[in-house]
């Protein structure tokens, strides 16, 4: 069975970009009572509140809030590089290196915010690769398959914003997007998904109908603060969860909130180095409402002298 964790990163801030990701692994004698993956991987992985080691192993994959709070950006950069080298991948060195060999779309994508330019600048930890890695994974009947992130510029979220009316339909969207695209690339294999649920709803019958007019989904039974959905297409089931915290409960769920606050992460840091390199001495941001509201108070002279449309820049949403 492919099972796929989806989760985003950058949907309340104000500056910044909304990043969508996708973790996706194939899992072996995937029956009820099975081990889960963090279950598998014991020893390999832990919860953002393991032990803290100099050694490769074993990585934190968690709730980004939890493994960013602990272990910084260099945290989220090793769950990230234990993914890629898992999935028989090299592990990304750099932004740049990461759109162009994980994201649905590379570097020059975003070349149109100069802000967002020189992305080979914001640069990745490196990771030293336990040798075996990816056999040990397969042993234990986990493998990694790939890890998708999908960037949304405050530009292009405004767009959506006007076109679309609703905030939390646009995030819908875009992540369905990255889930229709996971599963075309695994046609011929039964699905299960689990997604952190977005914005507290319980309710995604009328999304999934928009998403997948010509399936029968219907809704299952489940536990409090759980939403299950099921279909079958082309001979094979798909399964979505939308679970309260599932970037905590569930590890490929934590991977893909690791991965994309990786993503957007290294776009502020672009960000802040361009308007930084113009207003020196100004303190940079992480871009949520209350301080990047100060942010750009303190770069307004940033601002009129480079002529910015403040709608590439700020969300109206």
């Amino acid at each position: 069975m492919i099972h796929v964790g989806l989760d985003e990163a950058g949907y309340g801030p104000l500056l910044g970009p909304l990043v969508v990701a996708a973790a996706v692994f194939r899992v072996a004698d995937p029956y009820d009572g099975a081990p889960t993956l963090r279950e598998r991987l014991a020893g390999l992985v832990c919860a953002a509140d393991g032990p803290r080691t100099a050694n490769a192993l074993p990585v934190a994959l968690d709730d980004s809030k939890a493994v960013h709070g602990r272990f910084g950006v260099a945290g989220l950069a090793r769950g990230v590089a234990f993914a890629a080298a898992a999935s028989g991948r090299a592990v990304p060195t750099d932004l740049a290196d990461l759109l162009e060999r994980f994201g649905d779309r590379g570097p020059d994508a975003f070349l149109a915010d100069p802000w967002f330019a020189a992305p080979e600048r914001a640069r990745i930890e490196p990771w030293d690769e336990p040798s075996g890695l990816r056999e040990t994974l397969l042993l234990r009947g986990a493998e990694p398959v790939s890890l998708l992130v999908s960037p949304a510029t405050p530009f292009e979220l405004n767009e959506a914003f006007d076109r679309i009316g609703n905030k939390g339909r646009v995030l819908f969207l875009a992540t369905a997007a990255l889930l229709v695209r996971v599963l075309g690339d695994h046609p011929l294999e039964d699905v299960s998904v689990v997604l952190d649920r977005q914005g507290g709803r319980l309710d995604y019958d009328a999304y999934l109908a928009e998403v997948f007019p010509y399936q029968d989904v219907r809704r299952e039974p489940a536990p409090p603060g759980t939403t299950r959905y099921v279909f079958e297409a082309g001979g094979r089931r798909v399964r979505l969860a939308f679970t309260t915290k599932g970037d905590a409960v569930d590890l490929p769920t934590g991977l893909a909130s690791m991965a994309a606050k990786l993503t957007r992460e290294l776009f502020m840091a672009r960000l802040n180095a361009w308007f930084l390199a113009r207003a020196p001495g100004v303190r940079a941001t992480a871009g949520y409402v209350e301080d990047g509201r100060r942010f750009l108070v303190d770069v307004a002279s940033v601002l009129e002298s480079e002529r910015i449309e403040l709608r590439r820049l700020v969300r109206s949403r």
